[in-house]
């Protein structure tokens, strides 16, 4: 009787015990696993928040040089694209500016006595020609007569330079200007002239004092006033 209450104590107890010992092990395997899962969820990178790194390689990289300047240079330009035509004056000028140039180690040297020769084409279809000679820095002022029949058309120049022993030089853009009616002065009327004033002058001469003669030996004389 004794021995048979002590094998059901003893497994009563053992039953117990596995399940202690279940349950400590499924605590300790749920706990590596929340471990696991948080490890898992920070190391994760939001793709809305991506930081981009960019790589610049100066020394391995070979870009293209920057080519030379040319031997020679030329330009023209107008310092007022709209200048005035006086249909009472036909002598309205207007100024084409040009410039010529040599590169000498890289630098822009201007070329003396070169000849500027302009194309003026006009809007209805004529050309004229003008002439000029560079400074020593290589700048031509030609001045160009405007036609009243160019107001507010586009009037293109073409500038060519040439020299002995260089070559020309052509400007690859024509300069450019569109002249605009202007009215005439009016002339100011000469002023008239005005005669001299004169301012009268009075001269008052008072009247001489009476004088009294004496009749006889009896010498009287009347006072004056």
């Amino acid at each position: 009787m004794w021995l048979q209450s002590w094998k059901q104590l003893k497994s009563h107890t053992s039953f117990a015990f596995y399940c202690k010992c279940s349950a400590i092990v499924f605590f300790f395997t749920l706990c590596v696993l929340i471990v696991a899962c948080g490890t898992s969820t920070n190391s994760q990178v939001d793709p809305g928040n991506q930081s981009v790194t960019v790589t610049i390689d100066l020394n391995g990289s070979k870009g293209s040089p920057t080519p030379p300047l040319p031997d020679y240079l030329c330009g023209a330009w107008v310092t007022n694209n709209s200048p005035g035509v006086n249909p009472d004056n036909a002598n309205s000028l207007i100024s084409v500016l040009a410039k010529f140039v040599h590169t000498v180690n890289n630098n822009p040297v201007g070329v003396d006595g070169a000849t500027a020769t302009a194309q003026i084409d006009w809007p209805d279809g004529t050309t004229d020609t003008a002439t000029a000679k560079t400074t020593p820095d290589g700048l031509a002022v030609i001045p160009i007569v405007l036609k009243p029949d160019s107001v507010n058309k586009i009037v293109l120049v073409q500038v060519t330079f040439t020299k002995d022993g260089i070559p020309p030089c052509q400007v690859p853009q024509p300069a450019y200007f569109t002249p605009v009616l202007v009215s005439p002065t009016a002339t100011q009327p000469s002023p008239q002239p005005t005669a001299p004033s004169i301012t009268p002058t009075i001269i008052i001469t008072a009247p001489p004092r009476p004088s009294v003669t004496p009749i006889g030996g009896n010498t009287t004389s009347t006072p004056g006033p």
